[in-house]
């Protein structure tokens, strides 16, 4: 499954728009901490519609205020797995991929963009799903994945809607160039380690 209008804009913007500094805390269930952290920026006007923690995972979803967990169009996920990660970011996104795919009657994937943004190792990933087998509807989700030091980060940005072709992308290139711009003031940092500095949030 290859979709044109939606895989070459990531290609494209994926190398430099996530590199923009400027960064804003969540809310406490996306902070790891006082040492090691990760910053999300907040969607304004988006609420938390779920928080879990079961065992080692912590998940948190945000959705804008006017829409509920059961009916969204727009999600932001943030997982958290404690623990010295032993996958690297490849390995990461390729298994979120395969989850994909099981859920779906046909996905197509964009190609990894690797980076290190603050001293650590992160990717990102797009994966379009034309049908959800539990849902019926059309969803696509931008991942990205940071390995810190403590902790894997992985933070998706997702529609869902209708059914799509395999042909044409769900969304405009403007709302990828804007979930690109969100992915790159996703940091983790260490408060405690000069070689991972956290921003000013003021």
């Amino acid at each position: 499954m290859r979709l044109p209008g939606l895989i070459d804009p990531v290609r494209r913007l994926g190398g430099g728009l996530w590199l923009i500094a400027g960064v804003f805390a969540l809310a406490a269930p996306c902070l790891a901490g006082d040492g090691e952290r990760l910053f999300v920026p907040p969607p304004k006007g988006w609420k938390v519609a779920f928080h879990e923690r079961q065992g080692r995972i912590d998940v948190t979803e945000v959705i804008p205020a006017d829409q509920t967990a059961q009916n969204w169009t727009e999600m932001l996920t943030v997982q958290m797995v404690d623990g010295k990660p032993d996958k690297d970011v490849q390995t990461v996104l390729r298994e979120r991929m395969a989850d994909v795919k099981t859920e779906c009657d046909d996905m197509g994937a964009g190609e990894v963009q690797l980076a290190r943004e603050n001293g650590y190792e992160s990717g990102m990933r797009v994966a379009a799903c034309n049908k959800s087998k539990r849902w019926g509807k059309g969803e696509l989700s931008l991942y990205k994945v940071i390995l810190g030091g403590q902790r894997t980060y992985v933070v998706s940005r997702s529609w869902s809607g209708p059914p799509f072709e395999k042909t044409q992308s769900p969304v405009s290139s403007e709302k990828l160039v804007e979930w690109l711009a969100f992915m790159a003031r996703v940091v983790v940092c260490d408060a405690s380690d000069t070689s991972h500095p956290c921003p000013s949030t003021d």
